[in-house]
C-alpha cells in the first residue's frame, strides 16, 4: 500500500486510461461523458504536477502558502497528503455527480471548477512566479478549459438554474477544497513519515 501511495501520481496515469476507455466505450449521455473526460484530465493533471515535469509542491508553497522554505522535508506535504487531497477532491467534486446525476448543482460545480483551474494555471501561478509555464498548466488550461468550454457552449441549459445555484456550486467546491487541502486531517497526513516527495515531485525536472 505504501508503494502505491508513494507512486500515486503514476497510478493516476493508468486510472486516466481506464476512465478514458470507459467514456469512449460506454453508452452514456453527453454530460456523463464530459464528467468522465474531466476525471481523465485530472488524473493526467496530477501526473503533470507531481510526475513529469513535477514541481507543483514547491510552487504551491510559494504561491498558495507564501513560504520561501526550499527544504521539502520541512513542508507539511508528502505523497500521502497529496494523494488524499487530490484524489479526495476528485472523488467528491467529480465522482458524486456521476453517482447523483439528478443533483444538477454538483454537475454545475464540477464544470465551474474547470475554469478555476484555468484561471489558476494561466494567470495566478504565472503572474506570481513571473513565468510562462507552471506544473499542471498544459492539462489545466488546454484540457480542462476545452472540456468546460464545450459543456457551457453546447450542453449547459442556463434556464434550469437560478442565480443562487452558481453561488452554491462555488461554495460546494470551495468547501471540498478546504477539507481536502486545508483541514487538520490533511496537515496531519502531511507530517507522517515514509511518504516523502521525490526531488522531481517536489521541485520538478532540473
Amino acid at each position: 500500500m505504501k508503494a502505491i501511495i508513494n507512486y500515486w501520481h503514476y497510478v493516476s496515469v493508468y486510472l486516466a486510461g481506464a476512465t478514458a476507455l470507459t467514456a469512449i466505450l460506454g453508452t452514456f449521455d453527453i454530460t456523463t461523458k464530459l464528467l468522465l473526460a474531466a476525471i481523465t484530465m485530472f488524473f493526467l493533471h496530477f501526473f503533470e504536477e507531481f510526475g513529469f515535469p513535477g514541481g507543483f509542491p514547491l510552487m504551491g508553497m510559494k504561491v498558495l502558502m507564501g513560504s520561501e522554505e526550499m527544504d521539502s522535508t520541512k513542508w507539511d506535504c508528502n505523497n500521502l497528503s497529496s494523494m488524499f487531497g487530490n484524489w479526495g477532491f476528485l472523488l467528491l467534486v467529480y465522482g458524486l455527480p456521476l453517482l447523483l446525476p439528478e443533483v444538477r448543482l454538483m454537475t454545475l460545480a464540477a464544470m465551474l471548477f474547470l475554469f478555476a483551474e484555468v484561471l489558476m494555471h494561466l494567470l495566478l501561478f504565472n503572474l506570481r512566479l513571473k513565468s510562462f509555464y507552471n506544473p499542471g498548466m498544459i492539462t489545466g488550461v488546454f484540457g480542462m478549459g476545452a472540456i468546460g468550454a464545450y459543456y457551457f457552449l453546447n450542453v449547459f441549459a442556463a434556464a434550469s438554474f437560478l442565480w443562487y445555484d452558481y453561488i452554491l456550486a462555488v461554495v460546494w467546491f470551495v468547501a471540498v477544497f478546504m477539507f481536502c487541502f486545508r483541514s487538520k486531517l490533511y496537515w496531519s497526513l502531511g507530517r507522517k513519515q515514509g511518504y516523502a516527495l521525490t526531488d522531481q515531485s517536489a521541485y520538478g525536472i532540473r
